[in-house]
Formats: C-alpha cells, sequence, structure tokens
C-alpha cells in the first residue's frame, strides 16, 4: 500500500506499508478522498482507506465477566487460516481433538459456548481466559469470531463478546454520570409528586423511568460520537 506525504495524490512517496502493524491517528476527507492519518517510524505520513487491504486495530476493554481466547501453531511448515483449522462439528476419519470457546456475562449467571474441532497432527492448540476490564486488542473480523492480538501472539474470541474502546471512556464515565443523575432525578420526581409509598414497590417506577433514560442517552452519545468524528475528519 503506498504512502503519502500529504492528503494528495501528487504526495505519492515509493514508500510501501506490506503486513505492517503503524499507529493510526485519525481519518481525513480531502476532495473527495478518504485518506487515513498514521505514523512511520515517527513521521505523520497518509494511505487512503482500502478496508478490503487493512483493518483498523481496536484497543478495547472486555465488558464480560470473562472469555475464552484460542491459539492455535502450526506443526508443519504450512501457515493455516483459521478455518482451515478449525470446524463446528466433528468430521469422521479426522483425528480430531475439541477445545471450547465461552463467553461468560451477567454476573457469571449467563454464558455462551461452541465446541471446535481440530486436527491435532497438524496444530497445535491452547487457550487462557481474558478477565473483566483486561485489555485487548482487535485485530480482525472472521465471521463470528474477532482476530485479537495477546503479546504477540493472536487469538480468536467469540465476535459477540462486549467489550468498549479504550478512546471512548469518556463515553461510559458520562453516560454512568447522566444515569446517576436520573436515578435521583426519577425518585425526586416521584416523591415531589405525592408518591410517599416506601418499600420496594418505589422501584418499579423509578426503574422503567431509569431505563427508558438511559436508553436515549446511548442514542444521543451514539449520535454525537458519529457527528464528533465526521467533524474531525473535515478539519
Amino acid at each position: 500500500m503506498s504512502i503519502y506525504t500529504a492528503h494528495e495524490e501528487s504526495s505519492k512517496t515509493s514508500d510501501f506499508l506490506n503486513g505492517e502493524i503503524v499507529a493510526f491517528n485519525r481519518e481525513k476527507r480531502r476532495n473527495g478522498i478518504n485518506w487515513l492519518e498514521i505514523y512511520v517510524k515517527g513521521k505523520k505520513t497518509y494511505i487512503k482507506k482500502d478496508f478490503s487491504r487493512m483493518y483498523i486495530l481496536k484497543k478495547a476493554r472486555l465488558i464480560d465477566d470473562a472469555c475464552t481466547v484460542v491459539f492455535y501453531e502450526s506443526k508443519t511448515e504450512n501457515k493455516y487460516e483459521f478455518y482451515d483449522v478449525f470446524t463446528p462439528h466433528q468430521l469422521e476419519g479426522m483425528n480430531q481433538e475439541s477445545i471450547m470457546m465461552k463467553r461468560i456475562y451477567d454476573e457469571a449467571q449467563k454464558e455462551k459456548y461452541i465446541n471446535l474441532y481440530y486436527n491435532k497432527t497438524l496444530v497445535e492448540v491452547s487457550k487462557r481466559i481474558f478477565a473483566k476490564g483486561e485489555e485487548i486488542i482487535i485485530t480482525s473480523e472472521k465471521g463470528t469470531f474477532l482476530e485479537v492480538l495477546y503479546g504477540k501472539k493472536f487469538g480468536y474470541i467469540l465476535s459477540d463478546v462486549s467489550y468498549y474502546e479504550a478512546r471512548n471512556w469518556w463515553v461510559i464515565v458520562v453516560g454512568i454520570i447522566v444515569m446517576l443523575g436520573a436515578i435521583g432525578g426519577s425518585f425526586y420526581a416521584l416523591i415531589d409528586n405525592g408518591w410517599t409509598i416506601t418499600g420496594s414497590i418505589l422501584i418499579i417506577p423509578a426503574l422503567i423511568i431509569t431505563a427508558i433514560i438511559v436508553i436515549c442517552i446511548k442514542f444521543i452519545l451514539a449520535i454525537f460520537n458519529i457527528v464528533f468524528q465526521s467533524i474531525r475528519k473535515r478539519f
């Protein structure tokens, strides 16, 4: 992929990116072209946006209580892709073993899991557990799985795990502050309007009102984030 010194066609250099991981700053749009602002050897450069040839790594933290990360290494000289190694069903006539991928959520009361089968003569498979709050780097999507980078090893987790991007931590903070304010405001409004009944019965309307407010807040924050990124792209 060609590297440019500025977001202009005429600034093309003789340097290329080929399977490298570089620091990404932001996206810019100039003269009808979307550019990705990156840093190569400490210098600010640009490449054209083409997601068929690249993937923006996501630095995120796990929201679920835990999830399984599966790793594999080839025992032969061949390099295997994820779907060359694993199958969701056991195949007859193959020397297969299974490994369980799991996602634990909702205060460890619920879980989702899937068994994957692989040829143990071709690859060596291992796994570890990511805990809630642990940082993960998502490198690409593989259908129902996500490829993640752990140290210098690539692993795989279920694609529907809950996480938030570290760069969007402010959204979580704002959401928590507003949610606490909404809960307090709901109770105050109920009491101010004559709801003097004590006990757990007050929790029901307060929770309903709070849930509606929180959903609205999340929707507004999502729109705000989209607008913010769009404005940032053009400056």
